[in-house]
């Protein structure tokens, strides 16, 4: 026997009217306590109630498992075929999101790779200027000299200060900032990039160099609440 979906409708209608009949049972024999025929009444209401129940909650169940069964017994083509709107929608959309993501990921792969190009070439030009003015007899004790470090270059030019920077310590110093600004916190891949691979920290170097940077744009992730206090908010609720 094939369940239809009309046939539970038809069934919870049923229990839906059972309940109306045994109501109105209730209600005229709180009129007439005492008679015997409103008494069998509405115990016949009840076990209508009850058996309307049951039938509804039977065939509500049969009708489940007949879906079920039914799902589980289509092929894949014609699952596939019946999601066919939402499987081209989901193709057009990825497509289009994979080609943005992909172009984005090459412009990033170009702009890092001429980021480091610059540190190389700021870097060459510092140890250059560092020798030629070393080997004038120039230190940094005056306002223009240079000097060879054990890790760096450091030239004075009236007064201006320009050390070297590393290219790795300015990729991962930018790195960094937006990882820091598009993460959620706490983040072990910015705790990483901070403390683990030698950033370029400005406010570490007496030149500044990098510290005028704009900020990268930001997402707002919601606030993390304090340990304390969600414990204390469960303690609460108790």
């Amino acid at each position: 026997m094939t369940i239809t979906a009309e046939m539970v409708a038809q069934a919870e209608a049923e229990v839906a009217e059972a309940e109306r009949v045994r109501a109105a049972a209730e209600e005229a024999l709180m009129e007439s306590p005492n008679s015997t025929v409103k008494s069998t009444e509405l115990a016949a209401a009840l076990k209508r109630v009850a058996q309307c129940r049951v039938n509804a909650r039977e065939l509500r169940e049969a009708y489940d498992a007949q879906v079920m069964a039914e799902r589980s017994a289509a092929t894949r083509e014609e699952l596939e075929k019946a999601a066919a709107k939402e499987i081209a929608a989901a193709g057009k959309e990825l497509k289009a999101a994979r080609g943005r993501l992909e172009d984005a990921a090459e412009a990033a792969q170009r702009a890092l790779v001429d980021l480091m190009k610059q540190a190389e070439g700021y870097d060459a030009a510092v140890e250059r200027h560092a020798g030629v003015l070393a080997g004038a007899g120039l230190g940094l004790d005056g306002e223009s000299g240079g000097a060879a470090r054990f890790f760096d270059c450091v030239v004075k030019a009236r007064g201006a200060l320009y050390e070297s920077a590393g290219s790795q310590a300015v990729l991962m110093h930018v790195v960094h900032r937006v990882a820091a600004a598009r993460l959620p916190h706490p983040c072990t891949a910015v705790g990483m990039l901070e403390y683990n691979v030698g950033r370029l920290v400005p406010e570490n170097r007496e030149d500044g160099l990098l510290s005028g940077l704009s900020a990268p744009e930001a997402v707002a992730f919601p606030e993390v609440p304090p340990l304390v206090s969600a414990l204390n908010r469960e303690r609460s609720a108790r």
